[in-house]
């Protein structure tokens, strides 16, 4: 893992704040890559959700790796829009994830994604 990598799992590790960010659950948190690493994805805060459960079975990392997903848990590798763009659903509502380790919420007009 180069610094680049750390630094975007502390921001997003920094984000939850201990907190399921599909659920609002205090519980253990793994790391998910919205848009699959095996699919091209980056390790990039904008990209990394931070999900109970453990492994790709159980709890809201479970629901990201099923056949159906919530909104933006599971970006297709043919979807061309930036990471910043897409919606998730998280427990606060629809937002997008930023840069700089913020949750957006979607149609706010005071918020930027960087």
């Amino acid at each position: 893992m180069n610094a680049a990598e750390r630094r975007a799992y502390e921001t997003a590790t920094e984000r939850a704040d201990g907190r399921c960010e599909g659920c609002g659950k205090y519980a253990h948190l793994e790391r998910h890559h919205c848009r699959y690493r095996s699919r091209g994805g980056k390790t990039t805060t904008e990209n990394i959700f931070l999900l109970c459960g453990w492994g790709n079975h159980t709890g809201c990392h479970g629901k990201a790796h099923s056949a159906d997903p919530p909104e933006g848990w599971a970006v297709s590798q043919f979807d061309k829009r930036p990471d910043h763009e897409i919606p998730r659903q998280t427990f606060e509502g629809l937002a997008v994830l930023t840069r700089d380790g913020r949750r957006a919420p979607v149609g706010d007009p005071a918020a930027t994604p960087f």
